[in-house]
C-alpha cells in the first residue's frame, strides 16, 4: 500500500500569485489639501484620511500653503486631492487656490499626476481656479487636471546622409517617412569670379567697339552739303 502523502497549504510556498503581485505594487502616493474649516472637524478629518493608504498618504492646511508656510517636495505626488469645505462646499478652498498656490502644486506633481477635488468638479466647472490650473501648466484629460509627461513626447531624429550622383556632386537624403531632416555639410563653396552664362540664342549686346556699318562704308567719309540740295532748292529765296 502507497504511503499517504500530506500537502500542508499553510506553507508560504502556496501563497497565491495574487498576493505576491499586490504585496510588489507600489501604491500612488497622494497628497490631500484641507480647507481650514476641516480643523475644527476632526470627525471628518479623521474619516477621510482613514479611507486613504496612511503610510502614501500626506496632509497639507490649504491656508499654510497660500502663506508659504509649508514646503512641497517637488514631482512626488501622483495625485493631489483638494478636500470638501466643512459645509461640503468648495467656496473656501477655491478662495484659497490662487496662482503661487497653484504653481506649488504643479511642481509636486509627477509627470502623468492629477489634481482633482474631492467633489470631482475641479476641471468640469468653468472657473478661476480651473483657468489658473491651466495656466499654471496643466491640461484636462478624461475629467481630471493633469500635469503633462513632456519627456515622453516623440523626438524628431537629425540625420546627415550623402550619396554621390553625375558629376561627382554629393546629395543629402533622408530616408522616406521618417520625418529626419537632411543637412548638406559637405558642400564647398567655389573660390574666385563667378562664371558667367552664355547669351541666349538670338540675344546680342551692342559694345563700344563694335562695327555697326552694314554697307561696308568708311566711317570717316564726310559729305558735301551742296550734294543735299536740288537744284530747284539752290534757286529759291531765303525768306528773313
Amino acid at each position: 500500500m502507497a504511503p499517504s502523502v500530506t500537502l500542508d497549504n499553510n506553507s508560504a510556498d502556496f501563497h497565491s500569485t495574487a498576493a505576491t503581485a499586490h504585496s510588489k505594487t507600489t501604491p500612488p502616493r497622494i497628497l490631500l489639501l484641507s480647507p481650514p474649516s476641516l480643523s475644527s472637524h476632526p470627525e471628518k478629518l479623521d474619516s477621510i484620511i482613514a479611507a486613504h493608504d496612511r503610510s502614501a498618504t500626506d496632509i497639507q492646511m490649504l491656508d499654510r500653503l497660500a502663506l508659504a508656510l509649508v514646503n512641497l517636495p517637488s514631482s512626488t505626488y501622483d495625485i493631489v486631492l483638494v478636500l470638501l469645505d466643512a459645509d461640503n462646499s468648495r467656496t473656501e478652498s477655491s478662495n484659497l487656490l490662487t496662482s503661487s498656490v497653484l504653481s506649488t502644486i504643479v511642481r509636486s506633481l509627477k509627470p502623468g499626476g492629477t489634481l482633482t477635488s474631492q467633489d470631482g468638479t475641479l476641471a468640469d466647472t468653468e472657473s478661476s481656479e480651473r483657468s489658473e490650473a491651466i495656466f499654471a501648466g496643466l491640461v484636462i484629460e478624461n475629467g481630471n487636471m493633469v500635469k503633462p509627461n513632456y519627456s515622453a513626447a516623440d523626438s524628431v531624429p537629425l540625420r546627415i546622409g550623402k550619396q554621390k550622383v553625375d558629376g561627382g556632386a554629393v546629395a543629402t537624403t533622408s530616408p522616406a517617412g521618417t520625418g529626419a531632416v537632411s543637412l548638406n555639410l559637405t558642400g564647398k563653396r567655389k573660390n574666385g569670379p563667378a562664371e558667367e552664362a552664355p547669351a541666349p540664342a538670338g540675344v546680342g549686346f551692342v559694345l563700344p567697339g563694335d562695327d555697326l556699318d552694314m554697307d561696308g562704308q568708311d566711317d570717316d567719309e564726310l559729305l558735301d552739303e551742296d550734294d543735299l540740295l536740288s537744284d530747284e532748292d539752290m534757286r529759291s529765296t531765303v525768306i528773313q
